[in-house]
């Protein structure tokens, strides 16, 4: 997987570990969302239907197919997107640098070099509970782009290690590695 980061590597930076996001966690809430959306489709076409005594059969209007295939298309598309996401959604970090990778259609880069990183923080909700994935998130601050509250976003904080397996100790290797890089530095 270190490949994917080929791209934005300089000359004398390798990448020490890299992680996925785990799948079950990275679509739980999406699955949630389709199956409340499948739900108040149902919901609105039983309000559609009505019961033809003389014919003993059910009608729908075509207003409720319409809606009907509206919704599947939808649901396709984002299922659709939704997995590009995740096929290209990597963690890791460099001898130099945090790195994230991300996009749906298009790939971009993130990157936090170690000299600007100023706080960590790791949050297991309680999704990260319930599911029993031992799933959570880890979040790099730093002073151009602070760690905001517990549900900081992608847009509030770009360095985020989202929906990654053990991350009470994937925060321990990364900030063991820095510690041992400013060691030998001061050597």
């Amino acid at each position: 997987m270190a490949v994917q980061f080929d791209d934005i590597l300089e000359r004398d930076e390798k990448i020490i570990q890299t992680w996925k996001p785990d799948k079950v966690r990275f679509w739980f809430w999406h699955v949630v969302g389709y199956v409340v959306d499948m739900a108040i489709l149902i919901f609105v076409m039983i309000g559609f239907v009505k019961w033809d005594w003389e014919w003993s059969i059910f009608r729908i209007d075509i207003a409720a197919w319409m809606i009907a295939v509206v919704a599947i298309v939808v649901l396709i598309i984002e299922i659709v997107l939704r997995s590009l996401k995740y096929k290209n959604r990597l963690y890791g970090y460099s001898n130099k640098r945090i790195l994230v990778r991300s996009g749906m259609i298009g790939i971009d880069y993130k990157t936090l070099d170690y000299k600007h990183l100023t706080a960590t923080v790791v949050n297991v909700g309680v999704t990260d509970k319930l599911l029993r994935r031992n799933t959570g998130a880890l979040r790099f601050g730093s002073p151009s782009s602070p760690i905001g509250g517990s549900t900081s976003s992608d847009e509030t904080n770009p360095y985020n290690f989202r929906h990654i397996v053990a991350p009470y100790d994937v925060m321990r290797e990364i900030k063991e590695y820095i510690d041992d890089q400013e060691k030998k530095a001061k050597k």
